[in-house]
């Protein structure tokens, strides 16, 4: 079956919502050629192939519910969960104190 990807969604979030786990995104990008952090396009066709790997509870509970997962973050969208100021925001190899 093809899905198509909606804005966010990474393979992981289409493996978890078809599969109801993570563990068929290798199958996934197997299938489509793709690395499993491959970054997805809105609108792009994604081929779901049938998994031996399906946890029908957690598929189901998301069908029921009528959601849709979309998790994936784009570098655009960092400004939005990191900080600007404080030592929330730290750069790894740089030495600094705090007083």
């Amino acid at each position: 079956m093809q899905k198509q990807v909606l804005h966010n969604q990474s393979l992981l979030d289409i493996s978890l919502q078809n599969n109801g786990t993570v563990m068929s995104v290798f199958e996934l990008a197997h299938k489509n050629g793709i690395s499993i952090t491959e970054a997805l396009t809105p609108g792009q066709n994604i081929e779901v192939p049938e998994s031996g790997a399906i946890d029908t509870t957690i598929v189901t509970f998301y069908q029921n519910k009528n959601q849709i997962i979309a998790t994936g973050l784009s570098n655009s969208g960092n400004e939005d969960i990191l900080p600007r100021l404080g030592i929330g925001t730290m750069i790894i190899g740089t030495t600094f104190i705090v007083e």
